[in-house]
């Protein structure tokens, strides 16, 4: 691990950084609830105009063609379901990281986005498989990059040379380490942290590459469900990818078995589609 004064140099570096989710933060505390109260969450989303207009606006593009709009929040909250009101507020705070300035060409941030959110899915598909949080595991696996929007702001044309000459992630890691002295998934569980998103969600960005190793404990399950979320999210699309050794090590702490994968990118598959009028894809 790099020194924390490394870590926190790169991230007061940056210029502009968004504000601290507070109400995403409440909201994650609500998914430990199980029987978590319908009124509370429209009081929370019902503090942000921007999120209760979208919220809005998104349930009733979902429902049209029988339904009556919604004209309030608690109808949308009902009609949507926490998930989908979970991930409508985690997105838009997602978005807000694109804004952090950095040259046009360091990275493609349309790119990065579309693929942490094809992460956040599948990270929650694997949670719910393996009896781990899905609200922690979306917002780890959406946030999960979000180190490398810091390199690309603060090291501008540099990094994105450096992403170009990365063969892999874990390649990419070890460049980052030995051109940086840390590596964007260092910086984005510090970031996280500094925001007080909550332990899990912060060390499940940190170790998201590497989730077996001691330093992950005790957040190890989450870090590998996003772990094994990034890597189907890479593979989606291809008609039968073999796990590498290093992902087929995660079935063991998840409680998974290897016949179990093939149907996660099914429901992968479903769970894109499930949001994707919701995030915009």
């Amino acid at each position: 691990m790099a020194p924390m004064d490394k870590v926190d140099q790169y991230i007061e570096s940056v210029t502009q950084l968004p504000p601290a989710p507070t109400l995403l933060v409440e909201l994650l505390e609500l998914f430990k609830d199980p029987d978590r109260d319908v009124d509370r969450v429209v009081e929370l989303v019902s503090l942000e105009p921007s999120i209760t207009v979208e919220i809005l606006r998104r349930c009733n593009s979902a429902f049209l063609g029988g339904s009556e709009p919604a004209t309030d929040m608690f109808a949308a909250v009902s009609r949507l379901g926490f998930y989908e009101v979970y991930t409508v507020v985690a997105a838009m705070f997602g978005a807000s990281t694109r804004a952090i300035p950095g040259p046009a060409g360091a990275i493609d941030v349309g790119t990065l986005w579309r693929h942490s959110v094809t992460t956040a899915v599948a990270a929650s598909v694997v949670a719910e498989a393996a009896g781990e949080s899905t609200g922690a595991a979306f917002t780890s696996g959406l946030l999960h990059d979000v180190g490398k929007l810091v390199f690309a702001s603060v090291e501008r044309a540099g990094y994105g040379q450096l992403l170009n000459a990365s063969g892999s992630e874990h390649s990419l890691v070890v460049t980052e380490r030995s051109a940086y002295g840390t590596d964007h998934a260092e910086i984005g569980g510090r970031l996280l942290s500094r925001w007080n998103l909550p332990p899990e969600v912060c060390s499940a960005i940190q170790f998201h590459h590497t989730p077996t190793a001691g330093a992950a404990d005790p957040f190890q399950r989450c870090a590998a469900a996003v772990c094994l979320g990034d890597w189907i999210a890479h593979h989606l699309n291809e008609p039968d990818p073999s796990l590498t050794p290093e992902h087929g090590s995660l079935l063991c702490p998840l409680e998974l078995k290897a016949e179990t994968i093939r149907p996660l990118f099914a429901r992968t598959q479903k769970g894109l589609e499930r949001v994707k009028g919701l995030l915009d894809m």
